[in-house]
């Protein structure tokens, strides 16, 4: 099960965070896990109280994925709330025709928290779109908001001068 470390934005500050997870895929399925250590008291991490497909979620703390099969323009975005909300846009190209993702069912989200330890679990079924088992370029990401409001930007790599996580060359792991 490959493993990943999220980086913030070139000159943001981590706040005393760090952000790793784990990724798998079966034929059916993605399941993707985040774990935030460390200074969480500084976050806004809302209690999971809803389960509803949600707009918007980037605007706050949100857990992110964006994959698409190798050798496609198209890709699709997963964006993951705290609070349970989600939501899965597609994608034409690089940041254009986006919609919601209608093919895609809730997934099944879990969530625990201590002091010290956030951790959300993700099992996306992922069959309706990518039923040939395809190889996917997979790139992970996180907003994360501090209760000051400000917004830190997270991924594998930062290949642009601003964040830019729907930039393909974000998209490092294959699955």
């Amino acid at each position: 099960m490959p493993e990943f470390d999220l980086h913030p934005f070139p000159g943001q500050d981590s706040g005393g965070v760090s952000i790793q997870g784990t990724i798998a895929r079966t034929p059916q399925a993605i399941t993707l896990s985040f774990f935030l250590q460390g200074n969480l008291g500084d976050l806004v991490l809302p209690t999971a109280t809803e389960r509803n497909r949600c707009d918007n979620l980037w605007q706050a703390t949100c857990l992110e994925m964006f994959w698409a099969e190798e050798g496609t323009k198209n890709y699709w975005e997963l964006n993951l709330a705290p609070n349970g909300g989600w939501n899965v846009y597609a994608f034409t190209d690089y940041r254009t025709g986006m919609r919601q993702e209608d093919r895609i069912a809730a997934p099944a989200i879990t969530t625990t928290r201590t002091p010290e330890r956030f951790s959300l679990t993700a099992e996306l079924d992922i069959a309706p779109l990518h039923a040939n088992n395809a190889l996917l370029r997979v790139g992970i990401s996180a907003v994360i908001q501090y209760r000051d409001t400000r917004l830190s930007y997270w991924a594998f790599a930062h290949p642009e001068a601003k964040p830019d996580f729907h930039a393909p060359q974000s998209f490092l792991l294959r699955l």
